[in-house]
């Protein structure tokens, strides 16, 4: 029975960071550009993402247990396509989308969640932070281990899905609870950005692996 759950995990580890790089290496593009009041306009589309992935969560319902984690990759798949929007509009309404990198995208999607294993492809530059670029071997390493944490969080959570009601609201507030933070990450980042536009030289950032 060990040895098949280790085996599940396994492949929920690597579906987990499969998904992660076809994200991060296929940033959606945003039909949003700059304008007056950004500030307005980014709040209200954090709510608006927050809300619809809640909804995308609550609405979705798996059995609970190993095989629950396996069949909830859907779900996971849609609430990071919403986030992942959701960034690249923010960075789109501030003027910074030419900035949005795969490692800018790592950094507001996981700042909040996994900030032990992104903090070392940022650094602080008086009042902002500057993501570092990755090698894509490095990008590679992180994206695995961002998948294991994740995937290991999902057991902690999947016992919630066994009651459908309570479930299905549980799921619904951690989804838009994370989508309102991946939201405050982007709109502080880029909006530091916008206000401080010179970029610092920085070299290439190295994740051990």
């Amino acid at each position: 029975m060990s040895d098949c759950t280790d085996e599940k995990m396994e492949k929920i580890k690597e579906k987990l960071s499969s998904l992660l790089f076809e994200l991060i290496t296929d940033i959606p593009e945003s039909l949003y550009s700059p304008t007056e009041n950004s500030d307005d306009k980014i709040n209200k589309l954090i709510r608006q993402a927050a809300v619809k992935a809640s909804m995308v969560s609550a609405t979705l319902s798996v059995p609970a247990g190993v095989t629950g984690v396996l069949t909830s990759i859907p779900d996971i798949a849609a609430i990071w396509r919403i986030q992942a929007q959701l960034v690249s509009d923010i960075a789109a309404t501030y003027g910074k989308f030419a900035q949005l990198s795969r490692e800018a995208m790592v950094w507001c999607l996981f700042r909040h969640s996994a900030a032990q294993l992104v903090r070392d492809i940022a650094v602080r530059t008086g009042s902002r932070i500057v993501v570092q670029k990755l090698s894509l071997a490095a990008l590679e390493v992180l994206l695995k281990k961002i998948g294991l944490k994740i995937s290991t969080k999902l057991l902690g959570r999947i016992a919630l899905r066994a009651i459908p009601a309570i479930g299905a609201i549980g799921n619904g507030a951690y989804s838009f609870y994370d989508t309102y933070e991946v939201g405050k990450t982007a709109a502080a980042y880029f909006k530091a950005l916008a206000d401080n536009p010179e970029e610092p030289v920085v070299e290439d950032a190295e994740i051990q692996a």
